[in-house]
């Protein structure tokens, strides 16, 4: 004790009374704010750990400015966490004052998942559902949402066919099922069905919060005979953080062709045709190769487009959160790759909800648009055809040429075309959807929505009579008018009770009855030979030409009623279970046929949560689902069940009168195609939820197609639309969500998908193969649909180079005329003869997988991503080759023909000009069959955010977006994508290409202002 000063007894007194004050509580207050966005965060909870599990919690949440202010010891901890922000743990060390960023939750950004008609989190979920976040697809310079889709989820295969300005693509979800039948997915907007050929660009893809994919049985069936295709679910933004928030984005773009067509040039084409005309005896068309045009046409009627976006938003809660609205509007503006084509849109936006008391709420969403489509005027795959490098614009007095300088024949001019014709559409659009929610008994909600639809949409075009083409041929101008207006509406009023049991148990029953109504009419008139060119296309009494001036009008109308029911049962949150019903009466079908019940089920099981798994300390999630059901499409225009009269004239004594003969027979056992889908998946996740994975496995079975069977000639018909044939597609959706790198100043985050899908044609009504499209001319039938083979397959004959000696041909013996140098085909059954007996399968547009990949970069205060998308394994029909690579001199040459056979270069398997006299010697073959496998950079974006420290600003951004920047591909044409039919819904004219309007890369530099 010798040493226990009083020195040492002051210092342990001290030290005691340090201890008390610091186990004392103190008052913490602090602002909770987004790490991001910098708004604050309202209904944070904030709770001492040391009290968090226990029945005396101490805690208390951020109010409407995101400020919280509690009491705890001075050496507690607290804990903040909110839904979708990763919780932190954050020692209090004496501090009174404590503020505080959270940051988005990487391993849960789709924690919550829309399904049809409600929500649920994403490890309820029993289907398979895919999700895009709307933020992925922000600023990205395109006309319509469904074209940012391209590659950002498993399972669905986007193909951009057009690069027109407005153009839809075509969305497979899981192949196609319908072979005549519409194959596009349903679309349903904030909850309401807007059907498969909703017009995507009167919503602006800005206002998107998040699109959610469904894709199984499970999922789909709750919309019942439309959801075969696969749904497409959009959530647009509402109300978030406390306050109001004033947003202000601005992008200005420049786009360009990404790629061109390797023809010959003037003086090469003209070469061509002279040594054409040498071969076949007659008079050289060009007599001074020195002084022959050389048109770059390509050049001559494209331009670099500019692109222009404005977006206004105001979005907010109210004080007492009872309220939260967003309202938007929205300006852009695009034009075209080839000039005098384009897109104007103007949207506006309204969005809000209204919690009136604890029972009642209120809301709606409205969006009005207004488009202007300027169309083009020429045909791109007529001018990839048949304008040569050879003919001159303007002749030698500065007026447009009219006659093509090989064959003298009168041909369109096609600057011309831009500068005189008129072609555009005007369409204004009002989706709408009004609610009232109702609370009456504990856990039960009924609601009931009203959304009206109103399409109104005009086309107005003139050929002036000015046309070089007119002048020549004395034909005058013509012009037509087309209107129409579509309106309807659905009602649908959901009960939806949600019951918590103990131990984890949870009951949700949802049941519902809906009531879909929708007109459509319209007109138009055409006029010929007009007078004059003064008024256009708005006097068409001025057409003088009776013959062929005509009236034609039209009506539709379509009714559709619906009693679902969707059943959830959890237990012990471990195993889920869903059953879902559906029963849809159409009036497209007739009475015998108008109803019809799509039932599925769904099991998952939330292994992850089983303690023999917790115990290896391997996964962060492990669920395996499974889940089986029926889906329906109706796939046929209203009346197909009905025969129809068509007019037809006749003569009694001499004289001609109208009449009407029976066109179509009638069918009243039409019914609805069914597709029957098995899915098996498995969800897993590593590192904490940094490294995801999920993979399906799934089977559709469609059967009673809709096919034009043809019937005994003796009946009067050639065919009768009928329920015979059988499609299976089966498949395999690879998805991996990773974040590779996060840390405060650089976060890196990658996304993959990969799909396969293996589609085989079953059964076609008894028949072997029915014969499809005809792409190029006089070539025998391209596609067929062939038992066993995918929808559809390419035919033709194997092509086997040039002749090379007349020897070869005599030995040979095939019958026609056949020429050394010229095209050489193989008689696969050997008769001796070349024709469509010789025939096989060539090739098909199905790729053997198709895939996204992402990666998301944040280094300190500049964000980076990219996005790459493509195809392997599918071939494309290239119907161009025929005329380009084998074709007389008055159409388009590849540049390969340079290297064709001639007598000094005798091993060249491209033929020699002047070989084929004419198209019909030149079937459909393996050369026209290309490789459309290909690998694009689909967007690049890369932005800065300035720090708001110091500023009043809520966020300032600037940024730099790309769009379609590259496309590696060995097809000829460049853009393995473009379709040769366009945005045809039905599955019979995939993968045929002609040369379209080319899509465009686009660059664009904008802000973002946050007020």
């Amino acid at each position: 004790m010798s040493n226990f000063t009083p020195k040492y007894l002051l210092a342990v007194v001290l030290l005691f009374y340090a201890a008390t004050a610091y186990a004392q509580n103190i008052i913490v207050s602090g602002t909770v704010t987004d790490s991001e966005s910098g708004m604050t965060i309202p209904g944070v909870n904030v709770v001492e750990l040391s009290t968090k599990n226990t029945d005396e919690v101490n805690g208390t949440a951020t109010d409407i400015d995101g400020k919280f202010e509690i009491s705890v010891p001075a050496n507690a901890t607290l804990s903040f966490s909110y839904l979708g922000y990763a919780t932190q743990n954050i020692p209090v060390d004496g501090r009174t004052s404590l503020d505080l960023k959270l940051s988005a939750d990487l391993s849960n950004l789709q924690e919550v998942v829309v399904i049809g008609y409600g929500q649920v989190n994403k490890k309820d979920l029993t289907g398979s559902v895919s999700k895009v976040e709307g933020a992925q697809l922000e600023n990205l310079p395109a006309a319509r949402v469904d074209q940012t889709l391209q590659g950002r989820a498993a399972g669905v295969q986007v193909s951009q066919i057009s690069g027109e300005p407005g153009a839809a693509p075509t969305i497979r979800i899981r192949g196609g099922n319908s072979i005549q039948g519409n194959n596009e997915p349903l679309w349903v907007i904030d909850g309401i069905i807007v059907g498969t050929d909703f017009n995507l660009s009167n919503i602006n893809t800005n206002d998107i919060q998040s699109i959610d994919i469904l894709k199984d049985a499970v999922a789909v069936s709750i919309y019942g005979t439309r959801g075969a295709n696969g749904v497409i679910l959009v959530t647009t933004k509402s109300g978030a953080g406390a306050g109001t928030k004033v947003s202000f984005n601005a992008y200005y773009g420049v786009q360009s062709m990404v790629t061109k067509v390797d023809f010959l040039d003037g003086p090469q084409h003209a070469a061509y045709a002279n040594e054409d005309a040498e071969f076949r005896q007659s008079a050289l068309p060009f007599l001074d190769l020195d002084n022959v045009p050389n048109v770059d046409w390509i050049d001559q009627v494209s331009q670099n487009g500019a692109v222009k976006n404005i977006d206004v938003s105001v979005a907010g809660t109210s004080e007492n959160r009872k309220v939260n609205y967003y309202v938007s509007a929205n300006y852009f503006d695009q034009e075209g790759l080839i000039r005098e084509t384009g897109i104007k849109k103007y949207i506006f936006r309204a969005n809000m909800d209204n919690q009136l008391s604890d029972l009642v709420k209120v809301g709606f969403r409205v969006n009005v648009s207004r488009l202007k489509n300027e169309n083009s005027k020429i045909s791109f795959s007529n001018l990839y055809l048949s304008t040569t490098p050879t003919r001159a614009i303007y002749d030698d007095e500065g007026n447009f040429t009219a006659l093509d300088p090989i064959t003298d024949g009168v041909t369109r001019n096609f600057e011309a075309d831009l500068q005189m014709r008129q072609n555009h559409d005007l369409v204004t659009n009002i989706l709408g959807n009004i609610y009232i929610e109702l609370e009456p008994l504990k856990n039960l909600t009924f609601k009931t929505t009203f959304s009206p639809e109103i399409n109104n949409f005009k086309q107005n075009i003139f050929n002036p009579g000015a046309l070089p083409n007119n002048l020549i041929l004395q034909n005058g101008g013509d012009a037509a008018v087309s209107t129409s207006l579509r309106m309807g509406y659905i009602n649908e009023n959901t009960l939806n009770y949600i019951k918590e049991y103990s131990s984890g148990n949870r009951l949700t029953v949802l049941a519902g009855f809906t009531l879909q109504k929708t007109e459509f009419e319209s007109s138009v008139a055409r006029a010929f030979r007009l007078s004059n060119d003064v008024t256009g296309f708005n006097n068409l009494g001025f057409g003088s030409d009776p013959t062929r001036n005509e009236v034609g009008s039209n009506y539709d109308a379509f009714q559709l009623v619906s009693w679902l029911a969707r059943v959830n049962y959890s237990i012990k949150d471990k195993y889920l279970f869903t059953v879902v019903g559906r029963v849809d009466g159409s009036s497209r079908f007739a009475p015998e046929n108008k109803y019809a019940f799509f039932p599925s089920g769904a099991f998952a099981w939330r292994i992850g949560d089983e303690e023999f798994i917790k115990n290896l300390g391997i996964f962060s999630d492990l669920k395996f689902r499974t889940s089986y059901g029926l889906s329906g499409s109706q796939a046929i225009p209203s009346y197909r069940t009905l025969a129809i009269l068509n007019a037809a004239n006749t003569t009694f004594n001499g004289i001609e009168k109208p009449g009407v003969v029976l066109g179509r027979p009638e069918n009243p056992e039409l019914k609805w195609e069914t597709t029957r889908q098995l899915d098996i998946g498995l969800e897993m996740g590593f590192m904490d939820g940094r490294l995801n994975f999920e993979i399906d496995f799934y089977q559709k079975n469609t059967r009673d197609l809709l096919l034009n069977a043809q019937l005994p000639r003796q009946t009067g018909f050639v065919s009768k639309l009928q329920n015979i044939g059988k499609v299976q597609n089966r498949g395999v959706e690879f998805l991996v969500n990773s974040v590779n790198i996060s840390k405060p100043n650089f976060k890196w985050s990658t996304n993959l998908t990969v799909s396969h899908n293996n589609n085989k044609v079953v059964d076609l009504g008894g028949v072997d193969f029915i014969n499809l499209a005809t792409p190029a001319q006089q070539g025998g039938t391209g596609a067929r649909l062939i038992v066993g083979e995918t929808t559809p397959v390419f035919t033709g004959v194997r092509y086997l180079g040039t002749w090379k000696s007349q020897e070869e041909i005599d030995e040979a013996g095939i019958g026609g005329d056949h020429d050394v140098g010229g095209p050489r085909f193989e008689d696969t059954n050997g008769d001796k003869q070349i024709t469509e007996d010789d025939f096989i399968v060539l090739g098909s547009p199905q790729p053997d997988f198709y895939f996204g990949i992402g990666n998301t970069f944040s280094i300190g205060n500049f964000d980076l991503d990219f996005f790459f998308q493509g195809t392997y394994g599918n071939e494309v029909f290239n119907s161009l080759t025929q005329t380009a690579l084998f074709g007389r001199p008055e159409t388009t040459k590849y540049a390969e023909t340079l290297d064709r056979w001639t007598p000094e270069n005798p091993t060249s398997d491209i033929p020699r000009a002047g070989s084929v006299a004419a198209l019909s010697e030149v079937y459909n073959n393996s050369a026209m069959i290309e490789d459309g496998s290909h690998i694009r950079l689909k967007s690049l974006r890369v932005a800065y955010n300035f720090p708001m420290e110091t500023s009043k600003l809520g966020g300032l951004t600037v940024y730099i977006t790309g769009n379609n920047l590259f496309v590696l591909s060995d097809f000829r044409l460049k853009d393995p994508e473009t379709s040769q039919y366009g945005r045809n819904s039905d599955n019979l004219s995939m993968g045929f290409s002609q040369g379209q309007y080319p899509t465009s890369r686009t660059v664009a530099i904008g802000a973002k202002i946050d007020f």
